[in-house]
């Protein structure tokens, strides 16, 4: 168990680094299961369609920590949290550090909550760039500061496959990424951890899923920082960004909606 001065204390870090502008994903009702974004139904449209499609190929689990309010006008500072700490121009050395402690706390207070679905994760990997392949991507930093789970865990590397970039791109595709033959006893009948920064539709994170699952992966979740909301989505995106406005609270469990016991 977590000593209550630890939880105390990346609690009031977080709320003072992000908790004016990131608020916590939700779970129930209005709230699709997997991706956590607007739904009238137990999944929203695009995680309906991907499962009739992909069915268990995809991931078993997928944990969005906060929601990035995008496409507002001025900018929110959460979109711009997201989008600067992996800007090649100008990234934010700050704002990384913020993601990353997000990433590194919730792997730490609720990764139990994860094991409790799917068992402790015994492999470890993010998704990788289009143009920033391989470990140049900023994304790599966020997958660093997993916190070490109840296992030994084996940090595998996925590449680039020849429909990376394929439209539509933000649809899963088995062929978006491969897996070189030296990870697949790494993967095969393991628990896989994917982390990601921003989940918009999916596409790229379950097209990692659906490859790990391929060669062999028992299970996969998807932790990811951010899921996006956008002003241009419609009248349920709108409103979820008007009404989501409590500050982000590190204890609040991302996997089941509530406060761990």
């Amino acid at each position: 168990m977590t000593p209550d001065w630890i939880t105390s204390d990346v609690t009031a870090q977080l709320y003072s680094r992000v908790g004016g502008f990131f608020t916590n994903t939700q779970r129930g009702p209005g709230h699709c299961r997997v991706c956590t974004g607007p739904a009238s139904a137990e999944l929203c449209s695009k995680c309906t369609a991907q499962r009739n499609e992909y069915g268990s190929r995809l991931a078993d689990i997928v944990v969005p920590l906060a929601y990035a309010k995008g496409h507002v006008s001025p900018i929110h500072q959460s979109a711009h949290h997201v989008i600067r700490y992996k800007s090649e121009l100008q990234p934010s050395l700050e704002n990384l550090q913020d993601l990353q402690l997000m990433i590194n706390t919730a792997s730490r207070l609720h990764g139990a909550c994860i094991a409790k679905v799917v068992g402790w994760w015994e492999a470890l990997t993010f998704v990788p760039s289009a143009s920033r392949p391989g470990i140049q991507h900023p994304v790599v930093e966020l997958a660093k500061r997993v916190a070490p789970s109840a296992s030994n865990v084996d940090k595998i590397l996925l590449d680039n496959g020849p429909d990376i970039s394929a439209d539509p791109i933000r649809w899963p595709m088995a062929t978006r990424f491969e897996i070189a033959d030296k990870w697949q006893k790494k993967i095969a009948g393991k628990h896989v951890l994917v982390v990601d920064d921003t989940w918009v539709s999916g596409g790229k994170s379950q097209s990692a899923a659906i490859a790990l699952k391929d060669a062999g992966a028992a299970a996969v979740t998807i932790l990811c920082v951010a899921r996006w909301l956008s002003q241009t989505y419609g009248d349920d995106h709108r409103l979820m960004i008007k009404e989501m406005t409590a500050p982000y609270d590190a204890t609040a469990c991302p996997v089941t909606g509530v406060a761990c016991p």
